[in-house]
């Protein structure tokens, strides 16, 4: 007899910081979204306490590919990035996801934020993280979901991700 299904558990994972440089907005595309292209400069990659894989790891090299929506309510990222290991491993880090705008984002989007400004968890992502280094490995097979809001600071602007796993029998 099938029981039940169960809503997964989500467990922490991973702190992501990346610092972000203004975006070159590359144009209206021909679907009718706005493309911007943002450097990540860089940032930092550590695992919560109780995830079963450790992981400290610095940016390598990383950028996001942001389409707005024409409405200009939402931003979709695909985000594209290596990280390297205190160990000496690379993990290829992406993500999907969107940003529900509010006029403290758009500040930031517009380069007209102030420091010390710190948003709301607006940003929501499915990350995908790969190696080819055995013992990270773990970090192929488990499914990752993530919040994120930006920190402006007087010379950066920092993205943070809370990044859980999706825990399931």
């Amino acid at each position: 007899m099938a029981t039940e299904a169960a809503f997964p558990t989500l467990k922490p994972a991973f702190t992501a910081l990346l610092s972000i440089a203004p975006g070159l907005p590359v144009g209206t595309l021909s679907a009718g979204q706005n493309l911007t292209w943002v450097n990540i400069l860089s940032g930092t990659l550590v695992s919560e306490p109780e995830y079963p894989v450790q992981v400290n790891a610095t940016l390598v090299s990383g950028a996001d590919w942001i389409h707005g929506d024409p409405s200009g309510k939402i931003q979709r990222l695909d985000v594209r990035s290596i990280f390297k290991t205190d160990d000496g491993a690379l993990l290829n880090f992406s993500y999907l996801g969107a940003i529900h705008m509010d006029s403290e984002i758009a500040s930031i989007f517009q380069g007209t934020a102030k420091p010390g400004l710190v948003t709301s968890w607006r940003g929501a992502t499915h990350k995908f993280i790969q190696t080819g280094t055995e013992k990270y490995k773990r970090v192929e097979d488990d499914v990752f979901v993530a919040v994120g809001r930006f920190h402006v600071k007087e010379d950066a602007v920092i993205v943070e991700y809370k990044i859980s796993y999706v825990e399931h029998e």
